[in-house]
């Protein structure tokens, strides 16, 4: 078939839904990395060959719900929507998935929610924030990416058009792909997909790799902490990160997450911030920053050292009911 890759796999490559294109017999042959990773692959090409159908399907000329098998033999529930591929040879289709919230193959059971100590209010905005990601993830995203194939298509069938026609479907193109990016950029401050999906390990190593090179991650962490422990951590920790490069100017931050005595059952979770910039934030946002950790009963202790850098830290107490 023609290549799927070469035609729009910039488009899909870099989209957080996950997606997998098909020939006649429905086998898979291209999936973008989001696919791979909702599945459990290491590597999209590892999807190659598989039968892409979701298991229930019965029409596949309609979106419905079905399930798709991971790489460790568990389920994953999605809604799909199947669309043609005008131009590919062998009856091309693309299908396009949602996940319905099944958790990933991940070690671990996450620890128990407990909403007592935890500060109402500040949660109730943590979890708005999610809520307003999956959105834009699931629906928006997935809106765009159907918009972005078709003008792609009609770029391509137009082969006759006046130029000035072509010119301006081709900035339509340009445009919904820059947009498409923006989306993905407020998504990943709202609540980061390889949170919802990974947990705080996996939303710290995406956070370090759009900053290669200035931001390392170590963490001993395993399993799936509370949801509100790691939405305010993560963004807690994105924000001393953004800080301390665009702001101290730091040439490298380092940051570690680890288990440690520092609940009242003695078991918590200690995040530290490292950077070699400057004087960090002003008080106002360290005071925000600390209200954060409050909202989960922790504490943020900072400390500058001239000519060294800052380091941060967050300490929260963890309920250790519910560990793996």
């Amino acid at each position: 078939m023609r290549s799927i890759a070469g035609d729009w796999g910039n488009v899909f490559d870099v989209i957080r839904q996950p997606v997998w294109a098909v020939d006649a017999a429905h086998v898979v042959r291209y999936a973008n990395p989001a696919a791979a990773e909702a599945m459990g692959y290491g590597d999209p090409s590892e999807l190659l060959g598989l039968d892409g159908r979701p298991s229930s399907a019965a029409d596949l000329d309609r979106p419905g719900r079905g399930a798709l098998a991971r790489s460790d033999g568990s389920l994953l529930p999605v809604e799909w929507a199947l669309l043609p591929l005008p131009g590919a040879v062998d009856d091309a289709a693309l299908y396009v998935f949602h996940p319905l919230g099944a958790e990933p193959p991940l070690g671990g059971r996450r620890l128990e929610e407990k909403r007592p100590p935890y500060r109402g209010l500040a949660h109730r905005q943590a979890e708005r924030e999610r809520h307003h990601a999956e959105i834009l993830q699931h629906q928006v995203q997935e809106g765009m990416v159907r918009a972005l194939l078709g003008l792609n298509m009609a770029r391509e069938q137009l082969t006759t058009a006046p130029a000035q026609a072509v010119g301006l479907l081709s900035d339509a193109v340009r445009d919904t792909g820059e947009a498409l990016a923006t989306v993905r950029e407020v998504t990943d401050a709202l609540c980061p997909g390889a949170l919802r999906a990974g947990g705080l390990p996996a939303a710290l190593a995406a956070l370090a790799r759009r900053r290669p090179g200035r931001t390392t991650v170590s963490d001993s962490l395993s399993g799936r902490l509370p949801e509100l422990v790691e939405t305010h951590v993560y963004l807690l920790v994105a924000e001393v990160v953004e800080k301390a490069v665009d702001h101290g100017h730091a040439d490298h931050v380092h940051v570690t997450a680890d288990f440690g005595p520092d609940g009242p059952d003695g078991t918590g979770l200690v995040v530290t911030v490292a950077d070699d910039g400057t004087q960090p934030a002003a008080d106002p946002d360290l005071c925000a920053l600390r209200e954060r950790m409050a909202a989960l009963g922790g504490t943020l202790t900072v400390r500058h050292i001239p000519g060294t850098g800052s380091t941060v830290i967050a300490t929260v107490p963890l309920d250790p009911a519910g560990t793996a």
